[in-house]
């Protein structure tokens, strides 16, 4: 006989849990960007330096909004190509 956890759906969460969970992650985002900070003070790393290691990170962390950017980017290139004229509208 196989014998297994019931599955539970979860319960919806009200807007004070949510609101609570938002907390409780901003505390630990603070407390894990502080450690980082601290370390790349320690090591002499730059201030642009870090917070470009920042981005880089998030980025990474998130490949739809870096596709995103690079979609704004590009069309920001095709635009400044036109205005230019160096590229005729389609």
């Amino acid at each position: 006989m196989i014998t297994g956890h019931r599955h539970i759906e979860p319960a919806e969460n009200p807007p004070e849990r949510e609101a609570a969970n938002k907390i409780q992650l901003a505390s630990r985002l603070d407390r894990h960007l502080a450690q980082a900070a601290k370390l790349a003070s320690e090591y002499g790393v730059s201030p642009d330096a870090f917070a470009a290691a920042a981005w880089h990170a998030y980025l990474h962390a998130s490949p739809a909004l870096a596709e995103h950017i690079e979609r704004l980017q590009f069309m920001a290139s095709i635009e400044e190509l036109r205005t230019a004229g160096r590229l005729a509208k389609a």
